[in-house]
């Protein structure tokens, strides 16, 4: 299956947004303020402490709770109703319509709804797994964690992507592996969205 430039781009967000769900549900319970802090930090989210943190993705209003998050990532499957088979459509509108607001609910389906985007085709895996380990190479920079097996995916990845025509974009990840750091991943994350036709 061919995909279309926009349908790639819905697929690349949607692994970005469960990814990152999935990354703060794993930060569940958050009792050590410390330990908070240092996501608050690192992702710049307006909270001081560990409880205010889960006030933040526990508050269905804020931009960066789970609620606001998943809402976003369940457009992009609408989005891509029309080249996800039939079964995995029904799946994923089913497991969606299940949590929607409830943050307790979303962190427990979020996997579920993963396991069915990565069974797709390959066409759609390979976006999916784009936008899943760009988003894992975002955060271990940074929380400046050990970021080894996204860069060996992204790498794989990239081989992929060849065949696609992202020659270009291939050139641009050998060279951020030379210095893999936020301001590199900036510039790679930016010709990233120019080969999805995004101006940045």
């Amino acid at each position: 299956m061919l995909l279309l430039t926009s349908n790639a781009y819905n697929i690349f967000w949607l692994g970005r947004y469960l990814t990152r769900i999935h990354f703060l549900c794993q930060h569940l319970p958050l009792q050590d303020d410390e330990h908070a802090k240092q996501l608050i930090s690192a992702l710049y989210l307006p909270a001081y402490d560990a409880a205010s943190l889960t006030a933040l993705l526990f508050d269905s209003e804020q931009s960066y709770s789970f609620s606001q998050q998943f809402s976003i990532a369940y457009d992009n499957v609408q989005a891509l109703r029309g080249i996800l088979s039939v079964q995995s459509y029904a799946e994923l509108n089913a497991m969606f319509k299940s949590a929607k607001s409830n943050a307790v609910a979303i962190c427990q389906v979020i996997s579920d709804v993963e396991a069915v985007l990565e069974a797709e085709s390959q066409d759609i895996f390979l976006f999916f797994s784009l936008g899943k380990y760009i988003e894992k190479l975002d955060q271990a920079l940074r929380t400046q964690q050990e970021c080894h097996d996204s860069l060996e995916k992204l790498d794989i990845l990239a081989n992929a992507l060849s065949d696609y025509g992202w020659e270009d974009y291939v050139q641009v990840w050998q060279k951020f592996k030379v210095q893999p750091d936020l301001s590199t991943f900036n510039r790679l994350n930016a010709h990233l969205q120019q080969m999805f036709g995004v101006v940045t």
